[in-house]
């Protein structure tokens, strides 16, 4: 899914108000935009369209935002769903997370969060897993978000064909315990030139050309199958959020995957920091640049750490030798060939 991708988008928020200026700033930026009051009207609505991403408020009546969204992952489970909420509801906000929402946004919120999160999503590559296997869901949902992915799943045959000449995923998995030799021949036929098309199961069931992975899939047999899928993975640190969702997008547009994190702290709290690629410390303190360069050193040398400062007197004079660094800019392509040097 690249950067211009149109989406088909949901707005589910009993705030007349907010539901009609959020959908027409959507619209101007190109995207299809549809709104309900309620859960129960947004079910409707999904039960008869097939959405890209809903923004669903937590809090609505009739039918709370989480119930709605457990419910649209039974009708329509590619769609992508973003949490709102104005009110403190940890709880919920943790179902939502652990039933698979992509974000939570909270209110009051800047419209530039949104249209970031929109444009996140319509720049992430999708994955779409063809089974009803609760087991192989749970193994690579994971891994392909760990890569930078976006995964849904459909059991369905017939509704997982239509989404992926729809969408064009980059990586199928269709599971052989379900998905018969017709599935496989329409997807071929139908998209004679992709090359995502991944069989997962009993070996003696593959197909001549086509990928394949035996269950239960082990994280060293997803890295080596898909290593030439892999976009390089790229942190972002800094406390100047505004300057650092510019430079993520701009990252994402190069063909990366870039999240960001607004200290050293939160990302060492990442439990799986270790598998960027790149680290971009973005004006932080010279003795945070050493303490990230240190600890990257000793637990994932491979990474490659580049510090952007306002002036070259802000890094670290211990680290001037060791590390890669360059004066902020607005024109981010001397950043691009650092990024790029190496790897």
């Amino acid at each position: 899914m690249d950067s211009g991708k149109k989406l088909n988008i949901l707005i589910a928020d009993d705030e007349e108000g907010l539901r009609f200026s959020l959908a027409s700033i959507i619209e101007m930026e190109g995207h299809e935009v549809q709104t309900a009051e309620d859960g129960r009207q947004a079910l409707e609505l999904v039960r008869c369209n097939s959405f890209d991403v809903a923004f669903f408020d937590i809090r609505m009546p009739a039918m709370n935002g989480v119930d709605a969204f457990k419910e649209i992952k039974k009708i329509s489970p590619e769609t992508i769903v973003v949490m709102m909420t104005a009110y403190a509801m940890n709880d919920l906000i943790k179902e939502s997370v652990k039933e698979g929402a992509f974000a939570c946004i909270s209110k009051p919120f800047e419209i530039e969060d949104v249209l970031n999160t929109v444009k996140e999503i319509a720049s992430k590559p999708v994955a779409l897993v063809v089974s009803r296997d609760a087991a192989l869901q749970a193994a690579l949902h994971p891994m392909l978000k760990s890569y930078g992915y976006i995964a849904v799943t459909d059991p369905d045959s017939d509704k997982a064909f239509s989404y992926a000449l729809r969408r064009r995923p980059s990586l199928i998995f269709a599971d052989l315990s379900q998905c018969n030799k017709d599935f496989i021949s329409r997807i071929k036929n139908a998209l004679p030139d992709f090359e995502g098309l991944v069989t997962v199961g009993d070996s003696s069931l593959a197909f001549d050309g086509i990928k394949h992975i035996e269950k239960p899939v082990s994280k060293l047999s997803f890295t080596s199958l898909l290593c030439k899928n892999i976009r390089k993975k790229v942190a972002i640190i800094s406390g100047d959020t505004i300057n650092s969702n510019n430079l993520k997008l701009s990252v994402v547009a190069k063909g990366y995957d870039a999240s960001y994190y607004q200290s050293a702290e939160n990302f060492f709290k990442f439990p799986d920091w270790i598998v960027y690629d790149i680290i971009i410390a973005d004006s932080i303190e010279a003795s945070d640049q050493e303490f990230l360069y240190k600890k990257i050193k000793e637990t994932a040398a491979r990474a490659k750490f580049i510090a952007l400062a306002d002036f070259e007197n802000s890094i670290s004079p211990n680290l001037r030798e060791k590390i890669s660094y360059l004066q902020k800019s607005s024109d981010y392509q001397a950043l691009f060939k650092l990024m790029e040097d190496d790897l």
